[in-house]
């Protein structure tokens, strides 16, 4: 059986949940300076990290609270209200419902429903001259006949 040594641990041989235990001796040793300097860019990438995440999970929460209201570019606001974004003890967006009506009022024009207006492009479209031929014409009244476009009438009349 070997004997569990700080020394074997510095040497590379590591047991069980030793090796932060050692990092920690290391740091001791290095007169605190060192270590500091060590840590503190980690500390601060960790908290900007941190940052990122907690912005990443608004914004999830935001476009979803936007999309529901009836914007048409939740991202783009987003992106818009992302300064004025206020966080709850959780992390999540305490004023999201405040920032909805700021957006209202400042964009008005990105709520709404995008269904276009119709132009009636269809209108007009199924010609006389597909369901009108010499046979329904000999069964149409005079009167029904005098409705139709004369011009339709006349080609219909001089094909074969």
């Amino acid at each position: 059986m070997k004997e569990d040594s700080g020394d074997a641990a510095i040497d590379g041989e590591k047991g069980e949940g030793q090796g932060s235990v050692v990092n920690e001796a290391r740091m001791e040793t290095d007169g605190g300076a060192g270590a500091d300097a060590r840590i503190e860019p980690l500390r601060a990438e960790n908290e900007r990290l941190r940052e990122m995440m907690k912005i990443r999970d608004a914004k999830d929460e935001m476009t979803d609270v936007l999309r529901a209201a009836g914007a048409r570019s939740p991202g783009l606001l987003f992106t818009y209200a992302v300064d004025d974004l206020q966080f709850d003890e959780q992390g999540r967006v305490a004023n999201s419902a405040a920032l909805v009506e700021k957006l209202r009022g400042s964009f008005p024009e990105q709520f709404g429903s995008d269904k276009p207006a119709s132009i009636d492009a269809g209108a007009g479209g199924a010609s006389q001259m597909k369901y009108l031929t010499k046979e329904i014409l000999a069964k149409m009244k005079p009167t029904e006949i005098a409705k139709l476009d004369w011009a339709v009438v006349r080609r219909v009349l001089s094909e074969r």
